[in-house]
């Protein structure tokens, strides 16, 4: 299936099949062909989409599809005096500070960003731009609750609660973005004095912990593809239940925990040092029209940056875009990181 948040992530670098083929001679086709980096979960659809780029702006785009975006920041970084395409795609604010602090990105070249960006714009980490945004949620399984006879959770708090020891499974946030985001959601939720306090009556709770996502969800989580799972409440993204609706898309055997929600927003930016970097510019500004922030939402299954894109059929209704608030501040995440993994990882 094509919610490339809901698969495995790639283990290494290496062109995706979307590389398309330029005209002219080799000099011409080099002049005119840009790469863009993407984390392994941010992608566009093999129906044509850049073939019709390539047409319209005679500029071939090769996408190079990576790494979970926690580990693609230190690829970036290793290789800026060389860098390995001219833009990058899917970092979020949880690294795009730390990036942009070690000279990454371009800052003299002009995006133009999707209509809302404005709001998830990164002060220390200019020359970056918003692109569409995904939400981190719990998930739970609906007839599990029904059968039950237990009402499903409505927020963290209530994930504590002994009602329902036993039935969570996480992941580990020092390896897995999703796992990140709800660290980053109970560091919001419950400040820097409260969120270990948090995370020790979660534990205690028996709430499994997983090294990642395809294990929690697709191993551990009672409707993943196992078919094994022990676990009706996995931490996942509030698009899920995209994925697990009807054919008729009438209706869908997961729903999100409306409380506690995380908004993770993937930024691109120009590598400083890129062959092309007017060419990488206007690739990025066209990620920001409307028409392809639409394509972006089907593709990914994401949120668009700009409200007014219109989503796929049915995720409105069951996986409406979760009202999460504003996240962390970006500068905070970038100096605390590692302090918090660090104190998370003694728990675990």
């Amino acid at each position: 299936m094509q919610h490339t948040k809901l698969v495995t992530a790639a283990a290494f670098f290496g062109l995706i099949a979307l590389t398309l083929t330029g005209c002219g001679t080799t000099e011409d086709a080099a002049s005119n062909e840009i790469t863009i980096v993407t984390n392994s979960s941010w992608t566009l659809p093999d129906d044509g989409t850049l073939n019709e780029y390539r047409e319209k702006t005679g500029v071939t785009v090769n996408l190079v599809n990576g790494e979970e975006s926690g580990t693609l920041d230190s690829k970036l970084i290793l290789t800026k005096d060389n860098p390995v395409g001219d833009a990058v795609v899917g970092l979020t604010a949880n690294n795009i500070v730390k990036v942009a602090a070690a000279g990454v990105f371009d800052t003299q070249v002009e995006i133009k960003a999707p209509a809302g960006a404005e709001k998830y714009a990164v002060a220390d980490a200019p020359g970056t731009v918003a692109l569409d945004r995904s939400d981190a949620c719990f998930n739970y399984d609906i007839a599990y609750f029904q059968n039950s006879g237990l009402q499903p959770p409505k927020n963290l708090d209530d994930l504590l609660k002994p009602e329902y020891k036993g039935l969570s499974v996480i992941e580990d946030p020092a390896k897995s973005d999703t796992g990140f985001a709800l660290l980053t959601a109970t560091i919001k939720e419950y400040g820097e004095d409260g969120y270990l306090d948090y995370w020790q009556k979660l534990l205690a709770n028996d709430t499994k912990v997983d090294s990642g996502w395809d294990d929690a969800y697709n191993v551990d989580f009672t409707l993943g593809e196992s078919g094994t799972g022990k676990y009706p409440i996995v931490m996942s993204y509030a698009s899920s239940p995209y994925w697990t609706m009807n054919p008729e898309k009438t209706a869908s055997t997961t729903a999100n925990v409306p409380g506690g929600c995380y908004p993770v927003v993937d930024y691109g930016a120009v590598l400083k040092g890129a062959k092309n970097p007017q060419a990488a510019a206007e690739f990025l500004s066209w990620l920001g029209e409307p028409e392809t922030q639409t394509i972006l939402a089907n593709a990914n299954v994401t949120y668009p940056i700009d409200e007014s894109a219109e989503l796929p059929e049915g995720m409105a209704e069951f996986a409406p875009r979760p009202d999460t608030g504003d996240p962390l501040d970006p500068k905070l995440i970038a100096n605390s990181r590692e302090k918090w993994l660090a104190a998370v990882a003694k728990l675990l």
